[in-house]
């Protein structure tokens, strides 16, 4: 194929321009899962520049005129101010400004999008989302490869020095719960370290991919071998979470496919109670015959209300105990703090000291836990009225989706909301280029552009 043809194929302009290398570097930045850190940096640096270079060539300066868009663009600009006010009161500015450089893409990122929005047709919008899939199903096949080459990670014995670490005696006085536990953990170990991406953020980005292959499976027509091949991905990416025990990612899918389901009435009710017991029979067979997958569950109903062990005594620490000591904290320190805030720079330091002094597990010392909510981390860096605004952004996001009959978007925009219960998701690169990306699917949507 010639190069114009690689140009008409993308959408670009037949000549080299500015919009063309900005263009480029939008779907560049789509792929940012298999780009490092680094190059992520750099990225975002030029493609910004770029797109305000565009802006300026253009002569011409979009004013916003949709209601609902304006909405968007204003609460999450003001959630992000207020968050920056905070520094007027918070004693480790330093840190301050270093998350809030962290979480500046969340508005750059849209705001350059729908500055230019005029580059972006259906057709580009598309392939950015495709490019995004695509670049998602690169990085689990990589790491279901290297699983592969490394599968002792899943049958070896537990090693003396996980036993002493967990603080356990014997080998033969350890339950079996106890030594899955410690499998995961290796395995989740594992994973982060080679892909440097949590589970958790990985089980957002494939939870997009679920949706996406499945709305076209139905509302496309695709031959035989295309319908195989988007059924494959989509089994693969739930086997993927299951086995690195991305739960809420996996109970947000399920949720929000649910609920996507009965708003925009692809199917009737008959329909929808059946896929609902297909859905339920799945999970229960997962249950029963993926051991990890129940031991998974049932740490969480033995552990939902207890603490780690205090003192050297540590070996029953789990996820699921750890985050009721963080709740717990970020409860304590949200009560005393909702009107104003700590400041975005000091809060760390108090969830920390409370972990020290209110339950004294050492796990909470080996590394920072933060609130592991979204919305608590807006109220206790910056108070109610940051929170008010984060909502207030929310909710003009679903105004919209709904408004288009977007049902690809709404689901993203539910899972989002729902793993938000649980994880900061704009404090680590990965959440924030996903959110900052998925906020502008949304403002480049308009009524004749209904689906990504």
């Amino acid at each position: 194929m010639k190069l114009n043809n690689y140009k008409y194929l993308f959408g670009l302009q037949s000549e080299f321009s500015i919009n063309s290398l900005f263009l480029i570097c939008s779907y560049v930045l789509s792929i940012f899962p298999i780009l490092s850190f680094g190059i992520r940096s750099i990225l975002i640096a030029v493609w910004g520049f770029l797109g305000i270079l565009c802006l300026i060539r253009s002569y011409s300066y979009p004013i916003i005129t949709d209601k609902t868009d304006k909405s968007i663009i204003v609460f999450l600009s003001t959630s992000f101010i207020f968050l920056i006010f905070s520094l007027w009161y918070t004693e480790n500015i330093s840190d301050g400004v270093k998350r809030l450089i962290q979480m500046f893409p969340i508005v750059l990122i849209p705001l350059i999008f729908y500055l230019n929005k005029q580059i972006f047709t259906k057709q580009r919008i598309d392939w950015i989302a495709n490019l995004f899939c695509l670049s998602v199903i690169i990085f689990v096949l990589y790491q279901v490869l290297c699983l592969g080459f490394n599968f002792d990670i899943l049958t070896n014995d537990l090693s003396l020095i996980e036993i002493k670490r967990n603080n356990l005696h014997h080998l033969n006085n350890i339950s079996q719960d106890q030594i899955q536990q410690i499998k995961i953990r290796r395995l989740r170990s594992f994973i982060t370290k080679l892909v440097d991406s949590h589970p958790i953020y990985q089980g957002l980005w494939m939870s997009f991919v679920i949706y996406f292959n499945f709305h076209k499976l139905k509302f496309n027509s695709n031959s035989a071998t295309q319908k195989i091949f988007r059924v494959f991905i989509i089994l693969l990416m739930f086997f993927w979470m299951v086995l690195i025990s991305s739960r809420m990612p996996l109970i947000a899918t399920f949720i929000a496919g649910i609920i996507t389901i009965i708003i925009f009435k692809h199917y009737n009710f008959k329909m929808v109670i059946l896929l609902g017991c297909i859905s339920l029979g799945c999970f229960c067979l997962l249950f029963v015959t993926l051991k990890p997958m129940q031991t998974r569950f049932e740490e969480i109903l033995d552990n939902i209300f207890v603490f780690p062990t205090k003192g050297n005594d540590i070996y029953n620490y789990n996820s699921t105990n750890v985050r009721a000591g963080i709740y717990y904290c970020s409860g304590i320190v949200a009560k005393d703090n909702w009107l104003f805030g700590l400041g975005i720079g000091d809060v760390q330091e108090n969830l920390s000291k409370c972990y020290d002094q209110k339950i004294g597990a050492k796990i909470y010392q080996w590394q920072d836990y933060n609130s592991h909510n979204q919305y608590l981390f807006f109220l206790i860096s910056s108070g109610i009225v940051t929170l008010f605004s984060f909502c207030c952004f929310l909710f003009y996001c679903f105004r919209k989706v709904i408004i288009l009959g977007n049902a690809s978007l709404f689901y993203a925009l539910t899972v989002i909301c729902i793993v938000m219960l649980t994880e900061n998701i704009i404090s680590r690169s990965d959440g924030v280029l996903f959110f900052g990306l998925y906020t502008s699917l949304i403002l480049l949507s308009i009524k004749n552009k209904t689906e990504i």
